[in-house]
């Protein structure tokens, strides 16, 4: 038997999977870190704190799987959406805090910087607007850095960054991470010089883009990385994708009509089509290849998704952190459960999610979290079911975007912690009205990353061949026609709420002090 390794390196915390031929989950090993927040809207992590959990989480997955390493034929990897990786000539961090994907400390900016930027030919060569992502980062640190911007001569992902550590012979992009990072064309995603040009890089200081998912890369050579990994020498270190990507590549989503919600830190929307239409109206939408499948992915994406509801648990539910701790058991599952006590609708309760600015139909950078209907009577299991329910919501506004830009959605497919909740996946069927389908295996990122190391090491011939071998619906939940009900004139009146919170509360920054 030959095994493969998929390791999924989030925002919040990272796994590692081992898998055999046939895509069972052998054993699995996972680690949390932390992100930062020196000021408000500032996001930044610590790289060398990633990269020792996400060896860490690989080496105890194989330790505890009782396998001979040696038979482990290949490894990929999964990677968080774009945290650049600034390097020197020496190829190490020039700054060992990065900046995160949700950061926003270049919004102030952003109207100054437009200014220089012909932003109609920008969204004709990339489809997204100038500043969709947070790149212009990038013009940010030559004006506010400058010294250290004069060390930087590599801007990496953390795809090409991580197949470099486990042994790349050089650095590596798949077509989803250079598609965030906002300077490929959207036609043939490759580095346009004009794009390059305006965030002032040259090619030397990008990575080669890669268009064919589990190409090999390199192999691990390293002593010290094999023993830090439990890793074999002469691993096949093998091109994996963008989180998003892999997750979908997990999910089955090869065929048009596929919608896949991946729930993690940010809410995530990939559609599949097999035609290429920018969305032109609201340009919020971006159109991008599906990897290895000859056809078309429309994706856009909420900067806070389940972290919403992280940061619920990690505020205000410190009863059920220690209850968790205490009796063996998730704590989310005991938030869940207390949400239960509530009913569809939040008793009036409404939330909107957007903590880290609003990304979906109406844009806005300023917007934060909000709660409209609390009154004395508001208990706490309302206030988790408006939580919810909010990120439900602006999952729903998604998908009618989706539809109105790319046509009928046959199927949803969710994933990410939130298919580990019954009472959730229940909830999206009912706002959504779809229904909802879940596959067999929870680990989507890590699977579709070692699908990509099968696919480098030989185990597959190509993505429709590991897709069918290795990704089965296991379970599906149907929309519940009463709940539809309720939920259908919920979602007007929090559509309704958001468009005023978006256009008019939050038109300027808060104030700080």
């Amino acid at each position: 038997m030959r095994y493969i390794v998929g390791i999924d390196e989030g925002t919040t915390g990272c796994k590692a999977c081992l898998f055999d031929e046939t895509g069972r989950l052998v054993s699995l090993a996972s680690r949390e870190y932390k992100s930062y927040y020196p000021y408000p809207g500032w996001v930044e992590q610590d790289i060398e704190e990633i990269t020792e959990n996400v060896f860490s989480a690989c080496k105890e997955a194989i330790d505890k799987s009782g396998i001979d390493p040696q038979q482990i034929v290949g490894v990929s990897h999964s990677n968080q959406g774009i945290t650049m990786v600034l390097l020197d000539e020496e190829e190490n961090p020039v700054r060992r805090r990065t900046i995160g994907w949700q950061d926003l400390r270049h919004v102030e900016s952003l109207d100054a910087f437009r200014e220089r930027v012909d932003t109609e030919e920008y969204w004709a060569l990339s489809g997204m607007e100038y500043g969709t992502y947070n790149i212009p980062v990038l013009n940010w640190l030559q004006e506010n850095e400058p010294g250290l911007w004069k060390k930087v001569r590599r801007i990496c992902s953390h795809q090409d960054y991580f197949l470099r550590q486990y042994g790349a012979d050089g650095y590596y992009i798949d077509e989803g991470s250079a598609n965030f990072l906002s300077m490929a064309r959207m036609t043939d995603c490759e580095w346009d010089p004009r794009l390059m040009e305006v965030y002032h890089l040259d090619r030397s200081m990008l990575p080669e883009i890669v268009h064919t998912p589990g190409r090999i890369v390199g192999q691990v050579s390293s002593p010290y990385i094999a023993q830090k990994t439990g890793l074999p020498l002469g691993c096949k270190v093998c091109l994996g994708g963008l989180d998003t990507n892999c997750c979908a590549l997990g999910a089955g989503a090869k065929d048009a009509g596929t919608q896949v919600l991946i729930m993690g830190t940010a809410g995530v929307s990939i559609l599949v089509s097999d035609r290429m239409e920018p969305d032109r109206e609201n340009r919020r939408i971006t159109v991008r290849s599906n990897p290895g499948l000859g056809n078309w992915q429309y994706y856009i994406m909420t900067n806070t998704g389940a972290s919403a509801f992280r940061w619920f648990r990690d505020e205000l539910c410190s009863m059920e952190i220690a209850t968790g701790k205490l009796m063996g058991v998730d704590p989310y599952d005991i938030i869940t459960r207390t949400a239960a006590q509530s009913s569809p609708g939040a008793n009036g309760v409404l939330a909107l999610t957007c903590f880290q600015g609003a990304h979906t139909r109406r844009k806005n950078e300023n917007a934060r979290g909000t709660f409209f209907g609390i009154g004395l009577g508001t208990k706490k299991a309302d206030i988790a079911q408006a939580v919810l329910e909010g990120i439900c919501f602006e999952m729903k506004e998604v998908l009618l975007m989706n539809e109105q830009l790319a046509g009928e959605i046959r199927h949803v497919r969710l994933c990410g912690g939130v298919a580990k909740s019954e009472r959730w996946c229940q909830m999206f069927a009912d706002v959504l009205d779809k229904p909802v389908e879940l596959t067999s295996e929870a680990e989507l990122g890590c699977l579709g990353a070692a699908i990509c190391a099968g696919i480098g090491a030989g185990l597959f011939t190509d993505v429709h061949e590991a897709i069918d071998r290795c990704v089965h619906i296991d379970k599906v939940f149907y929309p519940n026609e009463k709940n539809v009900a309720v939920y259908r004139k919920v979602f007007a009146r929090w559509s309704e709420l958001y468009g005023i919170a978006v256009e008019e509360i939050y038109r300027s920054p808060l104030l700080t002090i």
